[in-house]
């Protein structure tokens, strides 16, 4: 696994094959595929192994905001270590040991800050989708770099459309002759404190909003007005969404008194996690 993986590191997943992995093992293809079956499974096990290379720090004892930064920060560093990952995760479903153990701690995390429910959810999603779209948008950079003087032209039709506009022109002219590296670091950094200081508010409940609701159609009475419900109270502006699982409230009152739970919404189905 440790060759495929430097061989990842190298080709990316084009690069791979069972010939060229052979032949870093001193062995036949064949004897490569008899082992793993496939380049799809070869790709989907060394994805799992590099998973597990990083470390874990306890939020308990280092404090959440310290334990989510060093998260994100080691799983950046994992995704530039091996930039095939990220494009990889996206063709291929990989779940294994190794991304389990990095999501269990994920929630282990955002549990001590004290979300619960969805919300633990989504602070866990948040983080993990900044990291990702980070990564996604450095190996684009990276092929573009890369393919050195065919890019020319493409990067200088593209600043060329982006000057035409105020706001991009004066960013383009601001980050002229800056370190390329330097900006990338200053960029990650300042969207990680931003993603932490907002589940902080969050927690204090300085970031809270209100659910969204979409409002429904008013009814048209028989002289042709616009009836807002049946004798509802309507003085709050807002009536229960259509189809996403409102009910009567005379059936929800009876059913919390009776003691029976409340009935999830229908197609609410769990699509995974980090999604």
């Amino acid at each position: 696994m440790d060759a495929a993986i430097e061989l990842l590191d190298a080709e990316g997943v084009e690069g791979l094959s069972m010939r060229r992995l052979g032949k870093r093992l001193g062995s036949a293809a064949t004897a490569v595929y008899w082992h793993v079956g496939s380049k799809e499974n070869l790709v989907v096990l060394a994805a799992d192994r590099v998973w597990g290379e990083i470390e874990l720090l306890d939020p308990v004892e280092s404090g959440w905001r310290v334990a989510a930064r060093a998260l994100v920060q080691d799983t950046y560093a994992m995704v530039k270590r091996h930039p095939w990952l990220v494009p990889a995760i996206s063709t291929h479903f990989v779940y294994g040991p190794g991304m389990a153990r990095f999501q269990d701690h994920s929630y282990a995390i955002y549990e001590v800050a004290g979300f619960k429910g969805r919300d633990l959810d989504w602070a866990v999603n948040a983080a993990f989708t900044f990291v990702a779209g980070t990564a996604l948008l450095d190996a684009t950079q990276a092929a573009v770099a890369r393919a050195g003087d065919s890019a020319v032209d493409v990067l200088a039709e593209a600043n060329e459309i982006a000057s035409r506009y105020p706001r991009l022109r004066a960013r383009l002219e601001e980050r002229l002759g800056a370190d390329p590296v330097e900006l990338l670091s200053e960029k990650f950094a300042f969207g990680v404190e931003v993603i932490l200081d907002g589940l902080t508010d969050r927690l204090r409940g300085e970031g809270a909003r209100p659910p969204v609701t979409r409002e429904r159609p008013a009814r048209p009475t028989d002289d042709g007005a616009a009836a807002a419900g049946d004798g509802e109270d309507t003085s709050s502006g807002q009536d229960a969404p259509a189809g996403e699982g409102a009910e009567p409230q005379e059936t929800a009152a009876s059913r919390e008194a009776a003691g029976s739970p409340k009935k999830p919404a229908p197609g609410k189905a769990v699509r995974g996690l980090f999604r």
